[in-house]
């Protein structure tokens, strides 16, 4: 005898979980229900921000406690609107096989055991306060329903490979420099709180500490500072440090001191130690900061270009075609009779023997800028003033020229010209208040 047949699922059944399922796609596709979701993660992310992590029963908790409640459902109705909507596991674009999906699952399963697990007094269950952490996990959901988000955060994550060879290679380099620097710097970051004594075997006894106000009695102590390389391990934490920018000029200060191994520094004792810092900065915080920023540059440039593989232009094409469309035409004034003493004067400005010529002045100026020094000779400063002098001259004779040959508004529509003009217009305003406080000074000694 055959089976019996399978027992038909009633249309009703199918009708009613249809329009369930094409409700809930509606509201989950509707224009401003993201922007919705957007507005309470934020709210969620400083009510999480504002809560008092010491007086955990303060009535202010208690009431962020109730926007918690209300927060945690509007996530509940969106997860389980969205899974009825996708699917759950077994079918493409189901919502757990989405990375993002699961975080928001972990995220709300979390907060609903976390309040369902409290006892009536209000406070958490030991075990289930780890629970309520995930709760900071709630920004990380505007990254999904952000598409420029999103996209940073892919080209981190693809990044994260090469950025961790790359950490190696630093970690490697910073190791030698931590060897050289134990090597340089090994038991001679001690010091006496008497800095009129050297070692330790001095430092014994009381001495007078004179302050503004009062004198005092102290004891004479030899101690080490916090930061020295005394060991690798030590070393590498300094150095850490210095890269850091944090309060390295004190270890600087510290290492350019230092005398010998047990002995207390001397000031300046050994300047050329600064050397070892400025070798370190342009390895570490110049040259290897910049490597990381390039490589997620060009990271970030290869994830646009997968984007765009589907396009049947190829990567230079587009590149022309972005640039068509985005350039402006260079104008450029040019007088239109050649005959005129303007053109001749024009043609003279414009040339690349003039504009080399301003260049070499800009620089001769800038050498004479970095001649002063504390405590010159007065005539070495008299000498320094008339090349000063000089150099305004001739900027200002550039400036006339330009102005005759472009016009007075052609000169003006350009705004490295306007810039070169602020710049000569007020090294005349110093050369003349100066001259006036030296007719000022002449006239108050004649009388």
């Amino acid at each position: 005898p055959s089976e019996p047949p399978a027992p038909a699922v009633p249309e009703d059944n199918k009708e009613e979980t249809e329009i369930v399922r094409r409700a809930c796609h509606y509201v989950v596709n509707l224009r401003y229900f993201e922007m919705s979701i957007l507005l309470v993660i934020a709210a969620s992310s400083i009510a999480l921000a504002a809560e008092d992590p010491v007086a955990t029963s303060s009535h202010w908790n208690k009431v962020l406690r109730y926007f918690d409640y209300v927060f945690t459902g509007v996530f509940t109705f969106e997860m389980i609107i969205k899974m009825i909507d996708q699917g759950l596991l077994l079918h493409d674009g189901s919502y757990f096989r989405d990375l993002w999906n699961m975080l928001d699952f972990v995220v709300v399963v979390g907060a609903l055991v976390a309040f369902a697990l409290t006892n009536n007094k209000g406070r958490d269950i030991k075990t289930i306060k780890s629970l309520r952490v995930l709760r900071v996990l709630r920004p990380l959901k505007t990254i999904k329903r952000l598409p420029k988000l999103k996209a940073v955060f892919d080209c981190v994550v693809t990044s994260l490979k090469n950025v961790f060879n790359i950490l190696i290679v630093y970690k490697l380099f910073m190791f030698i420099f931590a060897v050289i620097a134990v090597q340089l710097f090994k038991g001679k970051f001690f010091y006496c709180t008497d800095s009129s004594k050297d070692t330790e075997k001095d430092c014994q006894g009381y001495y007078i500490d004179y302050g503004k106000d009062k004198k005092e009695v102290k004891r004479r102590e030899w101690k080490r500072h916090e930061f020295h390389y005394d060991n690798v391990i030590w070393a590498l934490l300094t150095l850490f440090t210095v890269s850091t920018g944090e309060g390295w000029p004190q270890v600087l200060q510290h290492s350019v001191d230092v005398t010998e191994e047990d002995r207390g520094p001397s000031h300046g004792n050994r300047m050329e130690m600064s050397i070892f810092y400025v070798i370190y900065f342009v390895v570490f915080p110049f040259f290897f900061v910049n490597i990381f920023v390039a490589l997620i540059i060009i990271t970030f440039q290869e994830q646009g270009d997968k984007m765009m593989e589907e396009c049947s232009l190829e990567k230079n094409e587009r590149a022309c075609i972005d640039f068509a469309i985005s350039a402006k035409p260079l104008t450029r004034y040019m007088p239109q009779n050649r005959h005129t003493f303007q053109y001749r004067l024009w043609h003279f400005v414009v040339s690349p023997s003039f504009e080399y010529t301003v260049l070499a002045m800009i620089a001769l100026n800038t050498i004479v800028l970095m001649m002063k020094y504390y405590s010159a000779p007065p005539a070495y400063e008299a000498v320094l003033k008339h090349l000063n002098t000089a150099f305004t001259v001739l900027f200002s004779v550039e400036c006339i020229l330009k102005i005759l040959a472009f016009g007075f508004l052609n000169y003006f529509r350009d705004t490295w010209n306007i810039f070169d003009f602020i710049t000569v217009l007020g090294s005349i305003t110093e050369i003349v208040v100066d001259l006036q406080v030296k007719n000022k000074k002449c006239i108050f000694m004649v009388k």
